[in-house]
C-alpha cells in the first residue's frame, strides 16, 4: 500500500509526540471546580471524551460544541455554572470556537489548547497551551488528538502507556481483506468509549468518505442493525481486558448476518487512560480505505484544516 501521504506519517509519529508532551506541566483538575470543554469537530470530541472521564472520577465537567453556545446564547449560563472553560482548536483559528471565547472573555477563567503558535484563540484566554510540536500539515486531525488527550490525562496521573502497542495491534487487524471489502463502518462503546466511537466514525467519514455510524454497544441491535450487510464492519471498544459475554453474543449475531467484528479489549489495567490511543484504529482504517479508493487522505474532498467563516460585523 502507498504510504507516501503525510497523513500516515502524522499518525505514526504519535510515540515521538507523546514523549514531548510528557515533559510539559499539564493542567490540574480539582474536585471543587467546575469545568467546561468547548470545541468543534475532533476538538469537541476530545472534550467529550475527557469530560466523561472527569465525571466518572467525581469532578464536575461537561463539553459543549462552540456552535451550541453561539446558537443558544449560553454566555450567562456558562459564566454562572462553570469556573473554568477549556477551549480546544487544533489551529486556533476555528471561527465558532473563537466567537465562543470572545463571548466569555472576562466572564470565566479560560484555557486555550492549540497545536499552533500565536493564534487568535490564544489571545482570548488566560492560560495557553500551544502544542506546536504536534502541528499537522494534513487536513484531518490525527495524532494531535492523542497529544491533547495525553496532556489532559497527565493532569490526573502520568502513566506509561505505550502508543506502539496500539499501533502494532491495529496495523495487524486492519488487513487488505477488511480494507478492500468493507465500506460501511460502525463503532460501539459505553462511557468515554462512546465518545471515542463518535470520533472514530467522524475520522472514517473524513478520510475515506465512507458511511460510518456510532452507538452504545447493545443499542446497535435496537434499530441500526437493520442496515448491516456483508459490507459492514463493526468495532466494539470494550472496557474489559477480556470481552464481556454480551459483547461476544453481539459479535456472533453480527457475523451470522454477514458482517465482521473487531472487539478491541483493553490492553492495560487502566482502561480509561487508553482513550488517548483508541482513535488510532479509525485513523489507520480511514487512511487505508482512502488509499484503496484512490482518494487523497491529506486533502479530503470538501474539507479544510480549519473552518473559518465569514461573519457580519
Amino acid at each position: 500500500m502507498n504510504h507516501t501521504f503525510r497523513t500516515y506519517e502524522e499518525i505514526k509519529r504519535v510515540s515521538t509526540l507523546i514523549k514531548i508532551v510528557d515533559d510539559l506541566n499539564p493542567p490540574k483538575f480539582a474536585y471543587d471546580r467546575r469545568y467546561l470543554f468547548v470545541g468543534c469537530g475532533s476538538s469537541y470530541n476530545a472534550g467529550l471524551i475527557f469530560s466523561e472521564i472527569l465525571k466518572q472520577l467525581g469532578i464536575n465537567a461537561q463539553a459543549l460544541s462552540a456552535g451550541e453556545i453561539l446558537i443558544n446564547s449560553k454566555r450567562d449560563q456558562i459564566s454562572k455554572n462553570y469556573d473554568t472553560v477549556v477551549f480546544l482548536s487544533r489551529t486556533g483559528t476555528t471561527t465558532e470556537t473563537i466567537m465562543a471565547a470572545e463571548t466569555l472573555k472576562g466572564k470565566v477563567k479560560s484555557i486555550a489548547i492549540t497545536c499552533e503558535k500565536d493564534t487568535p484563540l490564544s489571545t482570548l484566554c488566560d492560560t495557553i497551551y500551544e502544542l506546536d510540536f504536534a502541528r499537522e500539515e494534513s487536513v484531518v486531525m490525527t495524532a494531535s488528538l492523542s497529544v491533547i488527550l495525553r496532556l489532559f490525562l497527565n493532569g490526573i496521573e502520568k502513566l506509561q502507556i505505550n502508543a506502539e502497542d496500539y499501533l502494532e495491534k491495529y496495523e495487524s487487524l486492519i488487513q487488505d481483506e477488511l480494507v478492500n471489502v468493507k465500506s460501511h463502518f460502525v463503532f460501539l462503546g459505553y462511557g468515554e468509549r462512546y465518545y471515542v466511537s463518535k470520533e472514530s466514525a467522524l475520522k472514517v467519514e473524513e478520510l475515506s468518505l465512507d458511511h460510518a455510524e456510532f452507538y452504545e454497544t447493545l443499542e446497535y441491535r435496537h434499530g441500526p442493525i437493520a442496515l448491516l450487510s456483508e459490507k459492514t464492519h463493526v468495532v466494539i471498544f470494550s472496557q474489559h481486558q477480556v470481552a464481556n459475554p454480551f459483547e461476544v453474543e453481539l459479535q456472533k449475531d453480527i457475523e451470522s448476518r454477514g458482517g465482521s467484528v473487531h472487539i478491541l479489549t483493553s490492553l492495560s489495567d487502566k482502561p480509561k487512560f487508553e482513550v488517548q490511543f483508541l482513535p488510532l484504529y479509525s485513523q489507520l482504517l480511514g487512511y487505508k480505505r482512502a488509499v484503496i479508493k484512490g482518494l487523497n487522505p491529506d486533502k479530503p474532498n470538501g474539507l479544510s484544516k480549519s473552518v473559518i467563516l465569514k461573519t457580519e460585523q
